[in-house]
């Protein structure tokens, strides 16, 4: 099984080292995964992220740990993007400058709210969270048509809280899983929310139908910030996948994706 999101201490909001995740990955027989670790562009948000300084030593450290553990596990090397239109060349720039395998990219902040937060959400009365998630949902389709990107990251994340989208920010995302199916973009299905208080996957099952639809590529993911984390959730998501009629999934190795049938009978270990 393949777990293409997992995050280390790097991003200054989760727990481990790069060697903790791979460690605990090869315990649970996975077979590829990656590491997306979190970067932004706009110094408003910078603190939730891996400073770009640091891009240098952390893409080189995998490298390095790619070869040490080449017999054992496939380790691909990724960047989880915050997507903002003003710094869109210099997204372009940098993802340029290494040899990564996925770039991914994702939407956290709205008007400088973190739509991700529960202590937010909590503050959020229900016109405001309309509004915020027509907001997302349009940053989300810019995301897509910018063309930066190889995948987009759990689509529907502000929705953690267990609030429903609004009818138009869902067309809207629709719309931007329908440009993926064109293009070829992959969408995450994410394992994190199966563990939030929105109990499910992100995107919700009718996202995920839709991308099946338009035979948008999917990938599978935990979002694991710590590495007792790493892996979890997939078997989940890949039976989700199968019960919609889905029969594959996207593996990627610089930048170029590639379909990949799931296993009938997935055999990850549950942490």
């Amino acid at each position: 099984m393949i777990d293409y999101h997992i995050h280390t201490l790097l991003c200054n909001h989760a727990e481990g080292g790069m060697e903790s995740c791979i460690q605990r990955a090869v315990e649970m027989g996975l077979e590829e995964i990656c590491f997306l670790e979190h970067l932004s562009f706009d110094p408003a948000i910078r603190s939730h992220a891996m400073d770009i300084h640091e891009v240098p030593f952390y893409f080189f450290s995998l490298q390095r740990l790619k070869q040490k553990y080449e017999e054992k596990i496939s380790i691909l090397a990724g960047l989880e993007i915050d997507f903002s239109q003003p710094f869109a060349s210099a997204i372009e720039e940098l993802t340029h400058l290494f040899d990564f395998d996925l770039i991914a990219g994702s939407v956290h902040f709205v008007d400088g709210i973190n739509i991700a937060s529960r202590r937010h959400a909590a503050q959020m009365d229900d016109k405001t969270f309309e509004k915020l998630s027509v907001r997302y949902a349009s940053d989300i389709l810019a995301l897509v048509q910018s063309e930066l990107f190889d995948v987009a990251c759990h689509l529907d994340v502000i929705t953690k809280n267990g609030r429903s989208l609004p009818s138009e920010a869902k067309a809207l995302l629709k719309e931007a899983i329908s440009n993926m199916g064109q293009t070829g973009m992959a969408l995450e299905v994410n394992a994190g929310g199966l563990h939030h208080p929105i109990a499910a996957c992100y995107p919700c099952t009718e996202l995920i139908d839709h991308a099946l639809a338009c035979k948008t590529p999917l990938t599978t993911g935990s979002d694991a910030h710590r590495p007792m984390h790493v892996g979890r959730g997939i078997p989940q998501v890949l039976d989700l996948i199968q019960s919609l009629g889905g029969t594959q999934i996207t593996r990627f190795k610089k930048r170029k994706g590639r379909p990949m049938v799931i296993p009938q009978a997935p055999g990850v270990q549950t942490p």
